[in-house]
């Protein structure tokens, strides 16, 4: 055990011996893992033990985990949902993670005197319903249009109810609306109406019918034969949408249920839901999961099912799966618990049941294979305008990869560098760099450009990272004769690059005495100015940030006995050096580290000023 490891093994020996989530850190503070514990001194010391307590990601894990933190929960039950919204939240690296369900779409009920239905993408802590969330856009349009077609609910977005409405819109005349913004219908049928399509929209069509029926009789016994025959209408629209349901289902099923199943490929999984509702199968969702290769499988779907039910808009009594998850009581209590009564796990072995976990296997099978064909599709595909750089630049292979180097400075001072990286003509921002010039305290845009070259074709080769298809550098013949001399210093002979110099937006190229004969409409062209001209921008913006921080923080460090430390400590405290101009010799002399007597003498300096 590392000197490192041991300081980890210490704080982790005074953890409590309460239930709570922990949290493995890398070198940069981020979360890689979190996990929750019935013990938290307990859970976390298994992981300095030799066989990392059985667990496969632990070696993984362990090799980058440079801190530890935790939260102390009251229960069992309060860990497993604060793991899972944490794993949601920060998506660690070696958690088993739902891929972000911020681009699924939700159904919204809304909670207004007339209430809407209508799909959105944003959940609001307003009191509305939400239901989903939905994988498949296209059906859930296509469920709200036969909402929106078997019950008359109003689909504008006026404030009702309102005077100002002098009729009723077009919806109302095709028969699409009751009418609710002219009082052609009271507020406790159309509010009935939404309840139905709320049970409608649920897969609950039998409790629907029911209601429908009662209505239907109300109305022809006083007499309301037209309203009768509208329920009617609805009521049989309803039957022939529940009977193209049946048609999925080759054998008499009852009840509610879901049924959850999966399929692993390498790194990746997709889980399959199938939705059954009264008998039927309503349909299906589908949701793909990363960091499956660090965990088991009770381990994976434990962390699907506290993290998807925990969000979902209605939990099944039963949820029917092929092998049970880890922690499977506390987990069936909270679900409990979220339903407001019974939650059971079912294991079917044989019969329809079983038959419909092959199913949602086999379907999330082809689901992750599609998924995994058209990303791989995506990336292997050449845009047109990659291939025309090919062709322009004389290259041997297309530049998927293009990293620009920009130097910048203002009168000689605050020199730096920003490097920009593209792949496929998109920028990767977490490929950008900056640069502060080192080996240059003077104007030489040569000199510095060779610095900047060395150190990150150097650090990338360190590294053993994949090297940029091409070079782009900012500027002309000079500053491409200093790229090439450092990279054939470090070996790089092969290593393509350009320039592009601003004046004339001439491409030059190495062995080439004269620009490029490129046309100025060339897509190509208007690529490597794109490029260049977001490697410009990052470099000013840099270049700003730095000039803005001496700045700021000059007019304290003149201040006699203020240096840096003091400095960074005072604007760290007030937020900025306006707020301590604006402070009085008490409120700076609160400031860690100052004191009374410095505070008297920093005040009056400012004062001063």
């Amino acid at each position: 055990m590392t000197t490192f490891h041991k300081l980890l093994r210490e704080k982790a020996e005074i953890l409590p011996d309460n239930p709570g989530v922990y949290m493995w850190l890398n070198s940069d503070g981020e979360i890689i893992y979190v996990g929750k514990a019935k013990n938290l001194r307990s859970r976390v010391l298994s992981y300095f033990r030799e066989d990392g307590d059985g667990r496969p990601q632990v070696p993984w894990l362990m090799s980058q985990a440079a801190d530890l933190d935790f939260i102390v929960t009251g229960s069992e039950i309060e860990a497993l949902v604060t793991e899972a919204n944490l794993a949601r939240a920060k998506q660690p690296k070696y958690n088993v993670r739902l891929k972000d369900d911020k681009r699924y779409p939700y159904i919204k009920i809304t909670r207004e005197a007339v209430p809407r239905i209508f799909l959105t993408r944003t959940i609001r802590d307003d009191g509305a319903r939400y239901l989903g969330p939905y994988t498949d856009v296209k059906a859930v349009r296509r469920t709200l249009k036969i909402v929106h077609t078997i019950f008359p609910i109003r689909l504008c977005r006026q404030k009702l109810p309102s005077k100002k409405i002098e009729r009723a819109c077009l919806n109302y005349q095709i028969k699409r609306c009751s009418g609710p913004c002219m009082g052609y219908i009271s507020l406790d049928d159309y509010r009935r109406y939404i309840e139905d399509a709320y049970h409608f929209i649920q897969g609950h069509n039998n409790e629907v019918i029911r209601n429908l029926k009662v209505r239907m009789k109300t109305a022809s016994h006083a007499l309301e034969f037209e309203r009768a025959a509208e329920l009617r209408d609805r009521i049989e629209a309803i039957r022939k949408i529940s009977e193209r349901s049946k048609a999925f289902s080759t054998a008499r099923l009852t009840g509610e249920w879901d049924v959850v199943n999966y399929y692993v490929i390498d790194k990746e999984a997709c889980v399959v839901i199938m939705e059954i509702r009264e008998g039927n199968i309503l349909g299906k969702k589908d949701y793909m999961m990363s960091g499956v290769q660090y965990t088991s499988t009770p381990e994976m779907s434990a962390a699907f099912l506290t993290q998807y039910y925990l969000r979902a808009s209605w939990i099944p009594p039963e949820i029917h799966l092929t092998t049970a998850p880890e922690d499977t009581e506390n987990i069936r209590t909270l679900l409990s618990e979220h339903r407001n009564g019974g939650v059971e796990f079912v294991y079917p072995k044989r019969g329809e049941k079983a038959r419909l976990l092959r199913m949602t296997a086999m379907n999330a099978e082809l689901i992750l294979r599609e998924t995994i064909e058209k990303r791989d599709r995506a990336r292997d595909a050449v845009a047109g305008v990659i291939l025309a750089l090919k062709r322009d630049l004389k290259l041997k292979k297309p530049p998927r990869t293009i990293a620009c180097i920009d130097i910048s400075h203002l009168m000689g001072t605050d020199t730096v560098a920003s490097l920009v990286f593209f792949n496929n003509g998109k920028p990767e921002k977490r490929e950008y760099r900056h640069f502060k010039i080192k080996t240059v305290d003077y104007i030489d845009d040569f000199m510095s450009m060779r610095e900047v070259v060395e150190r990150y074709f150097a650090r990338r080769i360190e590294e053993k990272k994949e090297l940029p298809d091409l070079l782009l550098v900012d500027g002309g013949k000079g500053q491409l004769s200093s790229a090439l001399k450092v990279l054939n210093r470090l070996g790089l002979q092969k290593q393509p690059v350009a320039a592009l110099a601003k004046r004339l937006e001439e491409v030059f190229l190495p062995g080439a005495p004269d620009a490029q004969n490129i046309p100025k409409t060339s897509s190509s062209l208007h690529l490597l100015q794109r490029i260049r001209d977001e490697a410009h921008r990052f470099a000013i913006t840099y270049q700003q940030k730095l000039r803005q921080k001496r700045t700021i923080s000059s007019s304290l460090t003149r201040i006699s006995g203020v240096g840096t430390v003091m400095t960074q400590a005072l604007i760290k405290y007030f937020g900025s050096v306006t707020a301590v101009k604006k402070a009085s010799v008490q409120e700076i002399a609160e400031t860690p580290g100052i004191g009374m007597k410095r505070a008297q003498i920093i005040y009056d300096e400012l004062l001063n000023k």
